[in-house]
């Protein structure tokens, strides 16, 4: 019996962080398109985490210009969900970090969203590749071009997690 509850127990203990992990709030979508560049200036740390304040402003400011156009209840309700999401994103990623637990809820907010930009990006490379192939002259030249361009970004992003900087963040 003892044996019963000791693994009841310890899979609770297991599963306790995924229960409280929250909810991927916002995803790549006309709300919040991917940045058309991905500069770094000074620490890779800060440069993203502004960068990143700087693209869930915009897409706030976008579902808040959404929401006032929408007429439909299911609509609103759907808007209203994002913006809360996107809202509490930002504040946690704007908010003055209490400690080593919210350094870490800001990197993982800052890591989850750089993976959706280097996915992204990788999906659009992987497009441009697939273009190359089926054309010829100029639009598969272009499609070349693009699909290195694409590629180099998201390689860029995927090294910038690998900056002391960044690497230190929440330690």
């Amino acid at each position: 019996m003892s044996s019963k509850f000791a693994t009841l127990a310890l899979a609770v203990l297991i599963s306790a962080p995924f229960a409280a992990a929250p909810a991927r709030a916002v995803e790549i979508s006309p709300f919040f398109p991917l940045p058309n560049s991905f500069d770094v200036n000074g620490s890779a740390k800060d440069s993203l985490l502004a960068q990143q304040i700087s693209w869930l402003e915009d897409g706030i400011a976008a579902i808040e210009k959404a929401r006032a156009a929408a007429t439909a209840q299911d609509k609103i309700a759907e808007l209203d969900a994002q913006l809360a999401a996107a809202t509490k994103e930002r504040d946690i990623l704007k908010g003055a970090a209490v400690g080593r637990e919210g350094e870490l809820a800001q990197k993982n907010l800052v890591v989850s969203n750089l993976n959706r930009w280097i996915n992204a990006l990788a999906r659009k490379a992987t497009e441009q590749l697939k273009i190359a192939i089926l054309k010829d002259g100029a639009e598969r030249d272009a499609a070349e071009r693009r699909h290195i361009q694409l590629s180099q970004q998201a390689d860029d992003l995927e090294k910038l997690k690998h900056d002391p900087s960044f690497e230190a963040w929440g330690r």
